[in-house]
This record gives structure tokens, C-alpha cells and sequence, in this order.
């Protein structure tokens, strides 16, 4: 692994400034492939070497243990494990 800073002409802090940016022609971005699929299938965007994907980020929830978990935010981790899993 080799890490090169390149010089910026523009920085965000804004995902969708980043990836309108990137639809403008100003450059590369890195980004999940979910969020921008379908910029990618209209030809918006075009995925930059494919064959090497950038290492998955992990996703965690966190809460107490101490405490009982209530069973609103055992549903919503059911349904994240659920529409997430697939995509990674």
C-alpha cells in the first residue's frame, strides 16, 4: 500500500458537494457504491478501476449493555442487519 497526497484545487466536507463535484468533471471521488448506484447506471458517474474496490467499512450500533434492550431498538437492528447484508 502506497498513500500520495495530491494537491487540491477544492475540499468539502459535504457528501453530496463531493459527489456533485465529481458528476462535474472535477475529479475522483470515493464513496459507498449503494449511495451512488444509481448515478452509476445513468452514466452520471463511472466507476474508476473496478477490478480494486476500496476495503469495506464496518457499521456498528452501539448501545448500553447494562440496560435491557428495548424492543423498538431490537426491531431497528433487525431491519438494518436486513437491508444492509445484502450489499456487503
Amino acid at each position: 500500500m502506497r498513500n500520495v497526497s495530491l494537491p487540491a484545487r477544492i475540499s468539502v466536507t459535504n457528501s453530496e458537494t463531493y459527489a456533485a463535484l465529481a458528476r462535474l468533471g472535477f475529479g475522483l471521488m470515493q464513496a459507498p457504491r449503494y449511495h451512488y448506484a444509481g448515478d452509476v447506471a445513468a452514466g452520471r458517474l463511472v466507476e474508476v478501476l473496478p477490478q480494486h474496490p476500496p476495503t469495506p467499512m464496518p457499521i456498528s450500533v452501539l448501545y448500553p449493555k447494562s440496560r435491557q434492550l428495548s424492543p423498538r431498538v431490537r426491531v431497528f437492528i433487525d431491519w438494518l442487519v436486513e437491508i444492509l447484508a445484502p450489499r456487503f
